[in-house]
């Protein structure tokens, strides 16, 4: 690298046209933010500070508008420099607040803070996206993982505290619609209060930066040079970490989460403008944040004469296209990364296998006997008492009965069709990371039916399942158009299903907090429940049950050929394209019919099949026997924990789903970590 006479390192050609750029494109949205948007104020405005009587124009300037831009200078630096920060620690260019969970950890905290003082807020804030972050790289291999395991990770520890906000919003309505506004984001401040008690923060972060730059810049010699050259790896990262949670903190304190801007600006810079050195980096990250937020701020404005867009999801639209478009850029990982679960934690073939007609038997009377217990309120003399009363005909008994079994029966059609499904994409995908949940079809699915729920609320129940598949299958369509060419990528496709995720999840923000008239039923909903569900369920949801299953089994001889290559899959006479469509469209109705009953519930579509072949079962036949067996048992006992854990509290399905399938599927990644370092 060149030098000037005086030792200092000469700026390349990438810093000077990024530095000019954006500092003149963001000179120019905070004077048009501030000042512009709604005309240049009068003297009389200007003076409103030091008037006694301040006028409206007056207060509108100095408390609502220059407030609302500087939040957005901050909020857009904290962000980008916190995405540059996690990436170039972790080397890893798709790694952000929103991936690795921090995002997700700052809201718990924040609910935290709803129930403490106020001074307390960003701390709590800055402790649940830190606390997240190191969970994340503790389940996902440490500093020297994958992208691709950190991404899971980082989505798995995100649903399980979506979960964890539900349960909690789900019992406080007024805390549900603060909240749901809170959600979709906003850079409107009233008054300098906020800033105030974050303006401190800023020069202590620019100073740590200052002290980070020759350390980030030695980071890309790797490990074991850096400390020879006297500098701490592990501490520098700590550091970094420790600094990219607080800015986020801080970002979502002022704003709410604004999806994609730590991860966006990074690479808009890396492969747009050709900045490479970490600490120009990091730098022009902080800069370029800025005028995304700011310049998506903007866009909000000009669009409230047509349509009410929120920043929160504006920023998720965009940065879902943006993640898309980079996809195609990104060396995301080797195609080899498709054996990451599959292979780890599926069992050898020499192991013990045990027969499918045992195993059949086993899960129909396990079955059996958790729709007993769940039936009979539990085992001991409780149940024994129940059953007499039935059997002599108490209509107490037959009253517990309607209400009961239903439920159980829904629980259990649901829990087989989300099952097969999964086992269905992980096959057409040849990656087992392929779970509805994961690729961001149940939440689709569900978004359709919440649509309809809280716009059209008198709609038949029967529309929830064409506008459930209607979800699904565009959702379905998206993930696997957009990555086809590139092989069905496992990395990939979990971008894209977060990007989708991250989509509904702010559209659905806006339906619950500006139409819902019952917000804690809405959320309830949009996570999976399957609360007051009745015999009218059971007989909408029975015929799909029966023609999906049956379907799914005719397909036998498909999956087993598709496991092999394609072109081997094609030689024995199988028409691979023709096939798959057929597939995922299946897959698609499977989904549908289970989240048109119970709502979007996670990790089952995921975790049975990874089970299935715990369990030892390789033939297609026999994992399409025992998926939707161990599928229902998984719900109904899930189900039974939600209604027995706090009773007479009643959780919602999809948190106990999220609170069994999350650690489960987090023991997975560390398990398969463990057995590649040995």
């Amino acid at each position: 690298m060149s030098q000037s006479p005086r030792g200092a390192v000469s700026r390349s050609p990438a810093w000077s046209l990024s530095l000019g750029l954006g500092s003149l494109l963001l000179l120019g949205l905070f004077l048009w933010q501030a000042l512009f948007a709604t005309g240049w104020p009068s003297a009389q405005a200007w003076a409103a500070p030091w008037s006694s009587t301040p006028s409206w124009p007056g207060l509108a300037l100095w408390w609502l508008q220059l407030p609302r831009a500087v939040a957005g200078l901050v909020v857009g630096a904290s962000l980008g420099i916190a995405g540059a920060l996690m990436q170039v620690v972790t080397r890893n260019p798709l790694a952000s607040p929103d991936l690795l969970g921090i995002t997700a950890g700052a809201q718990v905290g924040l609910i935290l803070s709803l129930l403490l003082p106020a001074f307390l807020g960003l701390p709590l804030v800055f402790l649940g996206g830190l606390l997240a972050a190191l969970f994340t790289f503790a389940m996902a291999g440490g500093w020297h993982t994958t992208p691709l395991r950190l991404t899971l990770a980082g989505v798995a520890i995100a649903q399980a505290a979506a979960a964890a906000i539900t349960l909690f919003l789900s019992l406080n309505d007024r805390a549900a619609m603060v909240l749901s506004l809170w959600n979709t984001g906003s850079l409107r401040q009233l008054g300098w209060g906020h800033l105030a008690f974050t303006a401190p923060l800023v020069p202590l972060a620019l100073l740590l930066i200052w002290l980070l730059r020759r350390p980030l810049d030695l980071s890309r010699l790797g490990d074991g040079q850096m400390r020879g050259l006297g500098l701490p790896p592990a501490g520098i990262k700590a550091a970094s970490l420790l600094l990219a949670s607080a800015l986020t903190a801080l970002a979502i304190q002022l704003a709410g989460p604004l999806g994609f801007i730590g991860l966006i600006a990074p690479n808009l810079l890396r492969l747009g403008l050709g900045v490479s050195r970490p600490s120009h980096l990091v730098a022009l990250s902080g800069l370029w944040g800025a005028v995304l937020t700011l310049a998506a701020d903007g866009l909000v404005r000009l669009l409230a004469g047509w349509i009410t867009l929120p920043l929160g999801v504006l920023s998720a639209l965009l940065g879902s296209l943006c993640l898309l478009l980079l996809l195609g850029r990104l060396d995301a990982g080797p195609r080899a990364a498709v054996g990451l679960l599959a292979s780890e934690t599926g069992a050898r073939r020499g192991a013990v296998l045990p027969l499918a007609s045992s195993l059949l038997v086993l899960l129909l009377v396990l079955l059996l006997g958790l729709v007993a217990a769940g039936l009979c309120g539990g085992v001991g003399p409780g149940a024994w008492a129940f059953l007499q009363a039935l059997l002599a005909g108490a209509p107490e008994a037959r009253l517990l009965l309607d209400l009961r079994l239903p439920r159980l029966l829904v629980d259990a059609g649901a829990g087989a069709l989300l099952a097969t499904s999964g086992l269905l994409l992980q096959a057409v995908t040849r990656n087992p990371l392929a779970g509805p949940e994961i690729l961001g079809v149940s939440q689709s699915a569900g978004l359709a039916v919440l649509g309809a729920i809280v716009l059209v609320p008198d709609l038949v129940a029967e529309w929830r399942f064409p506008l459930a598949w209607l979800g699904a299958g565009l959702a379905l369509a998206w993930v696997i158009g957009a990555n086809l060419r590139r092989g069905l990528e496992p990395l990939r496709l979990v971008l894209t299903g977060f990007a989708i995720s991250g989509l509904v999840l702010a559209l659905s923000s806006v339906l619950i907090a500006q139409y819902a008239s019952n917000v804690a039923q809405a959320l309830t909903w949009m996570v999976g429940s399957s609360y007051g569900r009745t015999w009218d369920d059971v007989q909408a949801l029975l015929p799909w049950l029966l023609l999906g299953l049956g379907a799914a089994g005719l397909t036998a001889r498909w999956l087993d050929l598709l496991a092999l290559d394609e072109g081997v899959a094609a030689g024995l006479g199988l028409s691979v394209a023709s096939r798959r469509l057929l597939l995922v469209a299946l897959a698609s109705v499977l989904i549908a019919a289970a989240v048109a009953v119970v709502g979007p519930v996670a990790f089952v579509g995921l975790l049975v099949p990874h089970g299935v072949r715990l369990l030892g079962l390789h033939r297609a036949r026999q994992r399409l026997v025992v998926a939707p067996l161990l599928g229902a048992c998984l719900l109904v006992v899930a189900d039974l924990l939600a209604r027995w854990s706090l009773a007479p509290l009643d959780i919602p399905l999809g948190i106990a789903t999220a609170a069994l399938g999350a650690p489960a599927f987090l023991l997975l990644l560390a398990r398969s970590y463990r057995k590649v370092r040995r």
